[in-house]
């Protein structure tokens, strides 16, 4: 009796193979030392390949943050987020936001710390960076004004609410308290904050 041979994977897929293994060195070395900092060799050891064929994917350094930013954006906005937005109302829509959210950092905490490095860094006079992350941002801040959209539209928000101005502000929470959980894990309890944080941003939209 014959052993079945292991189907070899196509050019194709070798391809995404490599690219998903580039962009997750990436992410961990993101996550230690900043974008600034680090080098396409650097990110090709870490995966296990060479700086040019880094170079050959995606172009150049500023490619690959943007690969980067958008792997991380899909990931959490698309397949964490996405799906628990279908609910009956808004309020639950934005509930099932932030608790996804804060309980991520807990879970993913390298994709999330990566991240903020890179937004740090585009405070600075590097406009490629800024120019990604004012992207991701604006893209983070749709999700949550459409939701609270819809939460006007069926009256359970107040119809004085600016949708994007409640996005900053609620985006803004998140993000500190995540900021907090990133330099002081010990500040960080998830059962407690998340209700907290879900009845501050539902109070203000009432």
């Amino acid at each position: 009796m014959t052993t079945a041979q292991p189907k070899r994977r196509t050019q194709e897929e070798r391809k995404a193979e490599s690219e998903r293994q580039i962009i997750k060195a990436a992410i961990r070395i993101f996550a230690r030392q900043g974008y600034l900092r680090t080098t396409l060799n650097e990110v090709g050891e870490e995966a296990g390949y060479t700086g040019g064929l880094i170079s050959h994917r995606f172009g150049s350094k500023a490619g690959l943050l943007k690969a980067v930013i958008a792997s991380i954006g899909s990931r959490f906005l698309t397949d964490q987020i996405g799906k628990s937005l279908q609910t009956e109302t808004a309020e639950e829509a934005i509930c099932n936001y932030i608790a996804i959210y804060l309980k991520e950092v807990t879970v993913r905490e390298g994709h999330l710390r990566a991240l903020y490095v890179i937004m740090g860094e585009a405070l600075g006079d590097t406009e490629d960076i800024q120019r990604d992350v004012a992207a991701f941002n604006k893209n983070a801040r749709k999700w949550m004004a459409d939701i609270i959209d819809r939460g006007v539209q069926n009256k359970e928000f107040s119809n004085s609410i600016d949708s994007g101005a409640a996005a900053v502000l609620i985006l803004g929470m998140l993000r500190g308290v995540v900021m907090q959980y990133l330099f002081d894990h010990k500040a960080f309890n998830a059962k407690k904050i998340i209700p907290l944080v879900q009845r501050s941003a539902i109070a203000g939209l009432k």
